[in-house]
């Protein structure tokens, strides 16, 4: 145990707290130019900071525009992980695995071809709705267009958080409830609602710092009309000669803060309640029989999937099949064409290395800090979450150039290997993974543990045979999760890459940066494609294991 610990606790130090306390020096040091540069505290770039319009801009920028996408992920993801896990609605399990695609579109792609559809004067919907006679009101390059696109990519990450809690939680409640006289809102409102609190808050955390690290979508919907968060003014310093490094660190530790009130705020909800739903008492997991209505509720469903992923991924083929965006010109052999060269899939097969390996890594390494913290009366614990937490809100430029300033001065060969990439995705994203699966493992009660180790078994016995088993579904949802933003991680990677250990994510940047949109779009399917051939293998793997044998409609007397 101590040794696992100490060999834990370097592993955060090397790779989350040195690239953060790295920005945080950067902040406060002014570094002299030339051969003889010198080292000297200042308060210039936090001055700077403080008294420019522009960055108090950003900030409230960042404030509105997360604060909104993180209500509507929560709202969406929320709703529909009940109507897919609790309800027999027509189509739920083919439902469910369509709405989590968008976690394989990466976020600046996601956004243009947003563009496209809701573009004031050139998008698509809005010229469907001229030609109905309804003028178009659609306006994505607006802070509202901005939340609204964020949100709907950040709601599968909430839904698949909501629904592993759900499906780890007796329903006893909630039939009681309903055996009462309270309606299936009302119970959905009253019991459910309440009891899923501490994930449908991880969820909530979880999108809100998301949405203030995001970089590629506030660029490309907001610098039309120069709405700008923070992760803009950071590239922008970044592009500058030379770099703002000072400037870059400061308000990468403006987002720092941003997370950290998110994270205390859910700790101060949460706070002297208990929200133990699984116990040692068995139970049978049973679905709401919603009569009618569940034609409804996969109406909704379908409205959601047409509206918010079948209409982009629409406009990422039509974009894909032509010889050029919208030359009017559609073949298959155009998006082979782009597909064909060796580079194309050399840096595939790199990516999916780099993500399947940090995403192991990431995974297991979520798993023993979230017993940690939930299972342990360990001292310093809460620090330790505190800690590992702390990475989530840093734009990925900052985290970025943070790792890199440590590792080029380190006399170990990591810097311009795929090494630094794996330590950069392992150090910001753990946290992901320590958000989801504590939030199911608060929900397993002691008890189950207690009465194995009575019975002889051992602490790794335990957690293997009885406790691993019950959040099993939030592990494969952290997973996924994990998997999904490696495979379409830039911001971070566009600073430590090199031609040998290029990433899928920096090929498509790459073609969006010279305009070519119609190889973006067939890059971006292809990325697509692995992300979802990957969520059907685990879905195949672990059907049996998540769906009860005795799970079946009941109706409420």
């Amino acid at each position: 145990m101590t040794v696992g610990l100490a060999g834990l606790s370097l592993s955060i130090i090397a790779l989350v707290i040195a690239p953060l306390v790295a920005i945080l020096y950067r902040a406060v040091i002014d570094v002299g130019q030339g051969s003889q540069g010198s080292l000297r505290f200042t308060g210039r770039y936090i001055s700077e900071v403080l008294t420019k319009n522009i960055y108090w801009g950003a900030l409230l920028n960042t404030i509105l525009v997360a604060g909104g996408a993180a209500v509507v992920a929560s709202i969406l993801g929320v709703v529909f992980a009940w109507i897919f896990v609790r309800t027999n609605t027509i189509g739920r399990e083919v439902f469910e695995w369509i709405s989590q695609l968008p976690i394989f579109i990466p976020p600046f792609v996601g956004a243009v071809a947003w563009a496209l559809l809701a573009a004031p004067r050139s998008g698509i919907m809005n010229r469907m709705l001229e030609g109905v006679g309804i003028p178009g009101i659609l306006d994505v390059y607006s802070r509202v267009g901005m939340l609204f696109v964020i949100g709907v990519y950040l709601a599968p990450y909430v839904m698949m958080i909501v629904a592993a809690a759900l499906r780890s939680m007796d329903p006893s409640l909630e039939e009681a409830a309903q055996i009462s006289g309270l309606t299936k809102f009302q119970t959905a409102r009253r019991i459910t609602a309440p009891l899923l609190a501490p994930a449908i808050l991880s969820g909530a955390a979880l999108s809100f710092t998301i949405a203030i690290g995001l970089f590629g979508t506030p660029v490309v919907l907001g610098w039309s009309r120069q709405i700008l968060m923070l992760t803009s003014r950071i590239w922008i310093s970044s592009q500058e000669v030379p770099p703002g490094y000072g400037v870059m660190a400061v308000l990468a530790t403006y987002l720092l803060l941003l997370s950290s009130l998110s994270t205390w705020l859910q700790r101060v909800i949460l706070r002297g309640r208990s929200y133990t739903t699984v116990s040692g008492k068995g139970y049978r997991p049973r679905l709401v029989e919603l009569g009618v209505w569940r034609w409804m509720t996969g109406v909704l469903a379908v409205l959601y999937i047409v509206s918010t992923i079948l209409a982009p991924i629409c406009v990422l083929v039509a974009a894909a099949m032509s010889k050029y965006t919208w030359s009017g010109q559609y073949s298959f052999e155009n998006a082979r064409n782009y597909l064909s060269s060796d580079d194309v899939w050399i840096t595939l097969q790199n990516s999916v290395f780099i993500s399947v390996v940090s995403t192991t890594v990431a995974t297991i390494a979520g798993i023993l800090i979230s017993w940690i913290v939930v299972r342990t009366q360990i001292r310093g614990r809460g620090t330790l979450e505190y800690l590992i937490l702390l990475p989530i809100s840093v734009p990925g430029i900052a985290f970025g150039v943070g790792l890199m300033l440590v590792w080029l001065n380190v006399p170990l060969p990591v810097y311009g290997t795929t090494l630094i990439i794996i330590f950069a995705f392992v150090g910001r994203f753990t946290a992901y993974a320590v958000r989801s699966i504590s939030a199911s493992l608060v929900q397993v009660h002691p008890e189950l543990e207690e009465s194995a180790r009575i019975c002889g078994y051992g602490a790794i016995r335990t957690f293997s045979r009885i406790t691993f088993p019950l959040i099993l579904p939030s592990i494969v949802a952290a997973w996924l999760l994990l998997f999904s933003f490696f495979m379409t991680e830039l911001s971070m990677v566009v600073i430590l890459y090199t031609a040998e250990n290029r990433t899928f994510s920096v090929l498509a940047f790459e073609a969006w940066n010279v305009g070519d949109f119609s190889r973006l779009a067939s890059f971006s399917l292809l990325q697509m494609a692995v992300g979802v051939a990957f969520m059907a293998v685990l879905k195949i793997i672990f059907w049996k294991k998540f769906t009860p044998k005795s799970l079946k409609s009941v109706a409420p007397n």
